[in-house]
């Protein structure tokens, strides 16, 4: 019962992540339930547990839907990070002094210890991920960056898509977050600017290259 319930989370959080279902779109338990070979009970639990996740909603009278993160939400948020971000790790840089760099450390070394886990330490990398950015923000003392930037980091789908990255790329962002601290070590306010800029590509290119390969590869499957 519990692989079922385990395989019915991971199979339709890949297909929420990856893009598989249109923004708005109803999660029926019984056609689901058909296509992934399952019973409807393993399907309800997935389902709550996306809700949770903020992947999904479950809005009275509508059913369960597919959260409206469209393909502009991600765009928009990606462009206005490369914005903006860049420029708070300038400030954090300049403003943040060895109390940030230790901080950043801390969250470095605790990245690293969820990626040594693999699958298993995936929440343990998002949650040193967010507290490596807000860290930086915070650090920037601009009332107004916070106020921009704060939900814009912790967007859900951008949260969730941690689980369709490679080791190699999650060690890869760790990397830039090393040379960020380092920046920031160095009170090297255009260095740490350049890192993030960097950064925030780096990651708006990894999320849309496994959001159109999940879908050429959903698309070929329903072909054969």
């Amino acid at each position: 019962m519990q692989y079922g319930r385990d395989k019915a989370y991971d199979i339709l959080r890949q297909r929420l992540v990856g893009g598989h279902y249109s923004p708005g779109a109803q999660l029926k338990e019984e056609p689901l339930a058909r296509d992934l070979g399952l019973s409807r009970t393993p399907v309800r639990t997935a389902l709550r547990r996306l809700v949770d996740d903020g992947l999904a909603t479950d809005a009275a009278g509508q059913g369960i839907r597919v959260a409206e993160w469209s393909e502009w939400d991600v765009e928009e948020t990606f462009q206005l990070r490369m914005v903006l971000e860049p420029y708070a790790s300038f400030l954090a840089a300049k403003r943040g002094g060895p109390a940030l760099s230790e901080q950043l450390d801390a969250s470095n070394q605790t990245m690293a210890a969820g990626i040594a886990k693999g699958k298993d330490g995936i929440a343990q990398v998002q949650s040193a991920n967010r507290d490596f950015h807000h860290a930086l923000l915070g650090a920037s003392g601009s009332p107004r960056l916070r106020a921009i930037l704060e939900t814009m980091i912790d967007m859900p789908i951008i949260k969730r898509s941690f689980y369709i990255y490679t080791s190699q790329e999650l060690e890869q962002s760790l990397h830039h977050h090393r040379d960020l601290t380092l920046a920031v070590r160095a009170a090297d306010g255009e260095l740490a600017r350049q890192v993030m800029q960097l950064h925030l590509r780096m990651s708006y290119l990894r999320f849309m290259r496994h959001r159109s390969e999940y879908r050429r590869d959903t698309i070929n499957g329903a072909k054969t």
